[in-house]
């Protein structure tokens, strides 16, 4: 039986002693109330942390229109091509890091040319599934909150024990960016709940790691890349000691 429910009875338990002249059973009952008071606040507390945790992740595809656009005003066609594989590549180990790794929610794309939609919580038409197809009737909608958004790219600087970087001047320019790219955890107001990034020394090993080289893209001439990290966010987010990090909407950064 849960704790909450003993509440009432242990309320009936202390009235009862309470009437009885025995002074060893009146104290008794009132340790029994005082260690009630104590436990009833912890369980209501884990009965609704659980809705903080996400139902759906939502993971931005980079399409590398800028690089694209650029290319091809300036006619090289030869880049051009070469981006447009680099992008699709990126997007290909993308979904299939998620695909293989990732159980512990739903999973949703979209790309990045559709991120203003995705910010007004207009997802009709903009969620893709793994196919690319667009979704119909997601888990989500323009009321939810519980969802995270990921893309791999440059987080904000953020201390290890902040639930949240709510410092919207450092999205704009942050002079402590960590200095690696990385897989960028935000709640559904876009703000930054955690990253998960490399340093290039973790490339070094690529060649010897089937998996993670199996997950791994990184183009020949541009800066355009992904590592794999799906198998550390679902394990964080599975992993109640590790969850704390991921709270969607806390109540304080510290």
């Amino acid at each position: 039986m849960e704790l909450k429910l003993l509440f009432p009875i242990f309320i009936l338990l202390l009235s009862k002693l309470l009437t009885m002249q025995n002074k060893t059973y009146t104290n008794t009952g009132i340790i029994f109330f005082m260690i009630l008071l104590a436990i009833h606040p912890r369980c209501i507390a884990q009965d609704t942390s659980g809705l903080l945790y996400p139902t759906a992740i939502l993971i931005q595809l980079n399409s590398e229109h800028n690089r694209i656009e650029a290319l091809t005003k300036a006619r090289d066609y030869k880049s051009l091509d070469e981006v447009k594989h680099d992008a699709a590549e990126v997007i290909k180990h993308f979904k299939t890091d998620f695909h293989d790794n990732f159980n512990y929610c739903t999973v949703y794309y979209y790309m990045d040319t559709n991120v203003e939609f995705i910010k007004k919580k207009m997802f009709d038409g903009i969620l893709m599934d793994a196919e690319s197809l667009p979704v119909k009737n997601p888990v989500i909608n323009s009321k939810n909150e519980d969802y995270l958004i990921a893309f791999y790219g440059n987080p904000v600087s953020q201390s290890r024990t902040s639930k949240l970087q709510a410092d919207t001047s450092l999205y704009s320019y942050d002079p402590q960016t960590p200095n690696g790219r990385g897989l960028v955890i935000l709640n559904d107001k876009f703000l930054q709940l955690t990253y998960y990034y490399k340093l290039g020394i973790d490339e070094l090993g690529l060649g010897g790691n089937k998996s993670i080289k199996k997950y791994s893209y990184h183009s020949m001439h541009f800066e355009i890349e992904y590592y794999p990290f799906a198998h550390l966010l679902n394990q964080n987010l599975q992993e109640k000691n590790n969850r704390r990090r991921l709270h969607l909407n806390p109540k304080s950064t510290k």
